[in-house]
């Protein structure tokens, strides 16, 4: 029980902080350095608009900068017999350790400034990062004493005219790639020189030479943002019709593929990709990837200060199949009030599913790709393993289910030390409450009762009275306050509390409409320090880096849900210091 309590510490701490991503206003001027991109990328991710760094980083707590996952990195790394490669990785990731302790530490020995732009994106198969610092050269030398520590040999070259330091990477002997560094201004690049790519190649990932296409002329961006209501703070995409075109060679010309085909051929696979790489899987894959062509992330909603940060961030795996999307938005269901935004509870979950579409829904998705006419072999092979999958059972079951809408589950407060009481688990201090949504919520109710014969003699006014159900409970099942059921309109409400109460008697001003698919909120000025009081009675040492998360005022909002677009996926997200 201990280690799970704090196992729980540590994964609410990284559910909760691993989304405070920040940027402010800016002006609308599109950035230069996106000349420099190619239009056929395989992903993007960046930071269009200034992004307050430093100001960001003193807001956070420790812990949500990764620096004791990075310091576990660092004693497993650690040995007598390390390599030169693994020295200077440890060395970097020592300066980052030391570095996390505010922002003058981070200025002082990255560079970085509180006006952060970037850039991450691919040339081929080639990573690049381009970035925006206040003093670049300060970044350069932290890599290089991190090299001269390891015995790492790098030089000082010229490409185009351009100074450029090569960090050696080898393996006994052998050359892996060349890490490559340059500074033009305030923009710092880093990218790779391979046995895989051309010259050409990396002149253009180090911005000395513009790709044939830009992403800035292919209104690719521009789209993005505005098809899905984003800000332009922060981009990211990743490119399934460009990936798939890469994996299948239907265009071999593409810098990508040529570069996967050297890199096959070198590690001895050069038939890796034969069996999609036929006319009809380059076809099947890419009628399939046309409807599913990306996902992409990006800001909708920005405000930082020292003080505080609240944004929202969209998440989208685009398509325009939209008989897959209407089947998929046929399975939405009902989300109470309480369950879809920032409230005062500690953590509340929501499921919305219309259980009288959840099988035609899953039949028709399932048809779908069962019956779809594949040429290509391992889809053919695939699909034949598919038509093995009878979804019949799945009508039988949500038959049973009759009119249900959707189920939630929050905890508006609680004692959590009272867990570790040896004879009783007691309620005293609970305030919860557990919803059931129908458009007849009576007859699901009396269907519930055929099956739990405790509550075969149970009866629900209609006026929405509440009735203490502790009487009904099952055999062995003793709670020492009530606990109530009642029936609000269409939906059946097991609470006990005042604010469930309140939240059980809003629920009668609900209809029961279809909004939404699943939701979960997190509020952890309130949970930590209700965990943290648990472990300290569990007598479990607490880690110093989880100390300072108890003192962390946040709350978290994530939303499930599919439109017309694709599969959304938004995080909604306000922390205070």
């Amino acid at each position: 029980m201990k280690k799970i309590l704090l196992a729980l510490v540590t994964g609410t701490a990284i559910a909760s902080g691993g989304y405070y991503i920040t940027q402010k206003n800016s002006n609308s001027e599109p950035l230069p350095q996106l000349d420099y991109v190619p239009a056929d990328t395989l992903f993007l991710w960046s930071q269009l608009k200034s992004f307050p760094y430093l100001q960001y980083f003193d807001l956070l707590p420790k812990s949500y900068k990764n620096v004791q996952q990075i310091e576990d990195v660092i004693a497993t790394m650690k040995s007598d017999d390390m390599g030169v490669n693994q020295h200077f990785i440890l060395n970097i990731l020592e300066q980052y350790s030391k570095s996390a302790e505010s922002s003058e530490h981070i200025q002082g020995t990255w560079g970085i400034n509180n006006d952060l732009k970037f850039l991450a994106y691919s040339v081929g198969l080639l990573p690049v990062l381009r970035a925006e610092f206040g003093d670049p050269n300060i970044f350069k030398a932290t890599i290089k004493q991190a090299a001269d520590e390891a015995g790492l040999q790098y030089e000082e070259i010229q490409i185009e005219g351009a100074p450029v330091t090569k960090y050696f990477i080898d393996y006994e002997g052998e050359r892996i790639f060349d890490l490559l560094i340059a500074s033009n201004g305030n923009w710092l690049t880093i990218t790779i020189d391979t046995p895989f790519n051309q010259p050409n190649d990396v002149k253009v990932a180090l911005g000395l030479a513009k790709p044939l296409h830009a992403l800035s002329d292919s209104g690719k961006i521009e789209g993005f943002i505005k098809g899905h209501q984003l800000d332009g703070h922060s981009l990211a995409y990743l490119d399934t019709q460009l990936i798939t075109e890469m994996l299948t060679a239907k265009n071999p010309d593409s810098q990508a593929t040529l570069m996967l085909d050297k890199l096959t051929s070198l590690a001895g696979e050069d038939n890796a990709f034969d069996s999609i790489r036929t006319p009809e899987c380059q076809q099947d894959f890419s009628d399939i990837t046309q409807k599913w062509p990306a996902i992409i992330s990006g800001t909708q909603k920005v405000d930082i200060t020292s003080q505080f940060a609240d944004l929202k961030v969209s998440t989208v795996i685009a398509s325009s199949d939209t008989k897959i999307l209407s089947a998929l938005q046929n399975m939405r269901g009902f989300l109470p009030q309480h369950t879809q935004s920032s409230n005062d509870a500690m953590v509340t979950l929501g499921l919305g599913l219309n259980a009288n579409q959840l099988s035609s829904s899953v039949n028709t998705v399932w048809a779908a790709f069962a019956s779809a006419q594949f040429d290509c072999a391992p889809l053919n092979t695939l699909q034949a393993q598919t038509k093995g999958v009878n979804p019949a059972p799945l009508a039988m079951a949500t038959g049973m289910l009759g009119s249900f809408k959707g189920i939630s589950a929050t905890i508006f407060d609680m004692d959590v030390t009272t867990f570790y009481q040896p004879d009783e688990f007691d309620t005293t201090a609970l305030d919860a409450l557990v919803t059931v949504s129908a458009d007849d919520v009576q007859a699901l109710f009396n269907m519930a009762k055929s099956l739990v014969p405790e509550f075969t003699s149970l009866t629900l006014p209609g006026d929405g009275t509440a009735i203490e159900i502790n009487d009904y409970l099952p055999q062995g099942v003793s709670i020492s306050t009530p606990v109530y059921l009642a029936l609000k309109g269409q939906h059946l409400a097991l609470y006990k509390g005042d604010m469930a109460e309140k939240a059980a008697n809003d629920l009668s001003n609900q209809a029961v409409t279809i909004n939404g698919f699943a939701s979960f909120g997190l509020d952890s000025a309130k949970i930590f320090p209700k965990l943290f009081e648990a472990a300290k009675q569990s007598g479990e040492p607490i880690p110093d880096e989880l100390k300072d998360l108890f003192n962390q005022t946040g709350k978290m909002h994530v939303q499930y849900d599919i439109d017309d677009k694709g599969i959304v996926f938004d995080v909604d997200v306000k922390i205070t210091k």
